[in-house]
């Protein structure tokens, strides 16, 4: 059987929730988002839901291939909690600054960027290229 997932965002109904990031009681009234897996089995249902708080989110969820998932009861919200959520999902989308992109070099760009050696006996005669840190 195929197992349906979505988010669902809401404010607590009770002070019986744990986040699953930190594992610290999410408080009556508190806003939540929660990652819901279903899966119908011969008749029967069955649920697990994965609830966290706002600020605990540091990966927006997605399923099992990475796919982006359906939010459901955004529009139950405050309009400023609406915001928060939507001010999350968009900087979550965003890449991070402190990551360096790789890029793909041909055979002939390796070549160039390697310390080339013109005489191993001589360790002074080592050329060094900008990219290149000798160590």
């Amino acid at each position: 059987m195929k197992m349906k997932q979505f988010l669902e965002c809401e404010y607590a109904l009770s002070n019986r929730i744990k986040c699953a990031t930190c594992h610290v009681v999410i408080f009556k009234h508190e806003l939540k988002i929660g990652h819901i897996f279903l899966r119908k089995d011969e008749g029967q249902q069955f649920d697990k839901k994965v609830w966290y708080h706002v600020h605990c989110i540091k990966k927006w969820p997605t399923g099992e291939k990475g796919q982006e998932l359906p939010l459901f009861r955004l529009q139950t919200l405050k309009a400023e909690d609406q915001l928060k959520i939507k001010e999350l999902y968009r900087s979550l989308q965003e890449k991070p600054k402190n990551k360096k992109e790789i890029k793909v070099l041909s055979k002939q760009e390796q070549y160039e960027k390697y310390v080339t050696v013109k005489n191993l006996n001589d360790p002074g005669q080592i050329e060094e290229d900008e990219d290149c840190i000798m160590l």
